[in-house]
């Protein structure tokens, strides 16, 4: 297997890459235009996209950004994490998830923070599995 980096999407040409990966998590992204109009407010308020490659090919996904709140303080807040579905197994998911409590730290967060589907209980196996703890409910209201 070729080695693998973990590096951020930021170029227009990179977050492209990054779309097949990111639609397996987000089926509502219609193209890559589409996720890179989805993007744009985000990346304003801090969103970044870090991604494990394999040379020029996106292998998984970790979109975070910087937040403040009464609850938890400084946190690391996780938008997306994502790993390909022929790749999962490989721990790119646990490798994401390690760069970004250094990242978090680096800026001064005192938490990782994320959400997901009741229903996705793969995912919550993982995060149990890597050491994160279930806190809350997310509920949500269409207007």
């Amino acid at each position: 297997m070729a080695p693998t980096e973990l590096r951020h999407a930021d170029s227009e040409a990179d977050l492209r890459a990054c779309f097949d990966v990111m639609r397996q998590l987000r089926p509502r992204l219609q193209s890559a235009d589409h996720m890179l109009a989805a993007l744009a407010p985000q990346r304003a308020q801090g969103y970044r996209l870090l991604a494990c490659w394999q040379g020029s090919r996106p292998l998984a996904l970790a979109g975070y950004r910087k937040l403040d709140n009464l609850i938890h303080g400084s946190f690391l807040y996780v938008d997306d994490l994502v790993t390909d579905s022929g790749e999962r197994g490989r721990r790119y998911g646990e490798q994401l998830l390690a760069a970004l409590r250094e990242i978090g730290k680096a800026l001064g967060c005192g938490q990782l923070v994320l959400d997901t589907a009741l229903s996705n209980e793969d995912a919550q196996r993982f995060y149990r599995r890597v050491g994160m703890e279930a806190c809350a409910l997310h509920f949500r209201q269409t207007m």
